[in-house]
């Protein structure tokens, strides 16, 4: 016998809980990461990988709350349909603009403290760029 409280509406909510509390956190890190990284490729990665796996868990876990809820009408359809394409734009646009903002500080030479950094990070003397 399962008890009373166990139904579909109350584990949603209790996994939809866990993945937006979850994708808080990734949010979070990346908010940390930024603050606390010193040269800018450390930053780049520190704000792209958490933070779109944190919004990904928060969209799934919203998605979750949505079909979960007692009333699924045409209206929350639609909110999945949003949040799906949330989703898609998040995938879409972050890694061209981490590889945007990496390339350009590469270029304008925004690297940070050069005595901290490791041998593939350093740039190369000027003479071997191209003008």
């Amino acid at each position: 016998m399962t008890p009373d409280f166990l139904t579909v509406h109350f584990v949603a909510d209790v996994v939809s809980l866990l993945l937006l509390t979850l994708g808080s956190v990734f949010i979070l890190s990346a908010a940390i990461g930024v603050l606390r990284f010193g040269d800018t490729m450390s930053r780049v990665h520190a704000i792209t990988k958490p933070q779109t796996t944190g919004l990904i868990l928060a969209i799934i876990g919203t998605a979750i709350r949505v079909t979960g809820s007692d009333d699924f009408s045409i209206a929350e359809r639609s909110d999945l349909g949003v949040l799906a394409l949330l989703v898609l734009f998040a995938l879409m646009t972050t890694p061209v603009t981490a590889q945007r903002l990496g390339r350009i500080s590469r270029r304008e030479g925004l690297y940070g403290d050069i005595e901290r950094m490791s041998r593939n990070d350093a740039p190369a003397p000027r003479s071997l760029r191209r003008k």
